[in-house]
């Protein structure tokens, strides 16, 4: 059972000012989307960023992939046979981004961005946040509005710290989290209709004290 105010909601930049892990995707090739797929788990200092935890089983429904069971300990992530994740340049952030690959797979536009994403920390982490771009805007409303987002924070012993769910506007969104007790993984999950990308993942690098 998920421990009551264990993980709070920040500001991005709060946390970005307490925390040394980065992963922004500059170190990739700059190609216009659909970009490249990236094959393979993805290591960052201190981090590995992965499609699911090991123990979890990675199924897809109505087009989005859905993690179900619990994590194993130790913790780890893992891929599957196909690429997870693809990397491109953005137009919103300006920058490379990652786009993780649902169902339908990179070939695809309806598999780019429907994905999910596991992050396994070598050391537990205090402090997380990410920048997520849900959708375009769209002023002649023709599109579906963005849908929820799920994270999932685990200790340990693969317990469930806690679950935010998140309902993005559409453009670029900011979120952070601080944490009273060490998180070893997160799991992010979602049903949003035109698809995820994410870029400057904040994490601490320091394990806790206390």
């Amino acid at each position: 059972m998920a421990v009551a105010q264990t993980v709070v909601s920040a500001p991005y930049d709060v946390v970005a000012a307490q925390t040394a892990g980065l992963l922004d995707f500059e170190a990739f090739p700059t190609i216009p989307e659909p970009g490249q797929a990236i094959h393979g788990l993805l290591h960052a200092p201190g981090m590995t960023l992965g499609e699911g935890l090991a123990g979890q089983v990675n199924y897809g429904r109505d087009g989005f992939d859905v993690l179900s069971g619990s994590p194993t300990t130790p913790i780890s992530v893992y891929v599957g046979d196909e690429a997870s994740l693809a990397v491109a340049y953005h137009a919103g952030f300006g920058s490379n981004a990652a786009f993780p690959l649902g169902p339908d797979g990179f070939a695809k536009r309806s598999g780019r961005g429907e994905g999910a994403l596991a992050f396994d920390f070598e050391l537990p982490v205090s402090a997380f946040a990410l920048r997520l771009h849900a959708d375009y805007s769209d002023p002649l409303g023709s599109r579906p509005a963005p849908g929820p987002i799920w994270l999932h924070f685990f200790d340990a012993n693969g317990e469930l710290m806690h679950e935010e769910e998140v309902f993005p506007d559409t453009g670029i969104q900011n979120f952070g989290f601080l944490s009273s007790h060490p998180i070893h993984a997160i799991t992010l999950t979602h049903r949003d209709p035109g698809g995820i990308a994410i870029d400057d993942i904040r994490y601490s690098l320091e394990a806790l004290t206390n």
